[in-house]
């Protein structure tokens, strides 16, 4: 039972430093915000880990240590996976509601964002592209420097 209790808190230490990370790298703004929400999940997720484990629904924890940590990095890898959509998908729609202020209707279609999980857990923004319509080209640096003042990322301009 030990070993179970140990492996657990292992899960939520990884997963509290996980989220923490993601959440200071963050750039300030409604992203951080969002975000705050997603790493709140994530470590409710990681506490709650025991009870939802199909091994350990009989609450009897006799699975050893090493049996368990395969699960827990299955779930810890998922719930990488989950976050990195997470920050991608919140960062298409913060990038679409900035382009919108400033006269650019875009798809969220159009709007790439790379990121890659690092062997820290951390996510890393790799790349932001944003295919705009052409008359917006003309103005990309504008457009750039708004962007990266109200986002705090460096976005590539491409036309469409």
């Amino acid at each position: 039972m030990m070993e179970a209790i140990r492996a657990w808190a292992v899960t939520v230490a990884v997963a509290s430093l996980a989220g923490g990370v993601v959440w200071l790298m963050a750039p300030k703004g409604s992203v951080r915000k969002s975000l705050r929400v997603v790493v709140a999940v994530f470590l409710v997720a990681a506490f709650l880990s025991p009870l939802l484990s199909r091994s350990s629904r009989d609450f009897g924890w006799a699975l050893p240590a090493e049996h368990a940590m395969p699960a827990n990095q299955e779930l810890e890898a998922e719930i990488l996976r989950q976050l990195r959509q997470t920050v991608e998908t919140s960062i298409r729609a913060q990038l679409q509601a900035e382009l919108r202020k400033q006269g650019v209707a875009v798809d969220t279609e159009l709007i790439s964002v790379a990121t890659d999980i690092l062997s820290d857990g951390s996510i890393e923004i790799v790349s932001v592209r944003v295919i705009v319509p052409a008359e917006a080209l003309a103005r990309s640096g504008e457009l750039r420097g708004d962007l990266l003042a109200a986002t705090g990322l460096d976005v590539t301009l491409e036309g469409g």
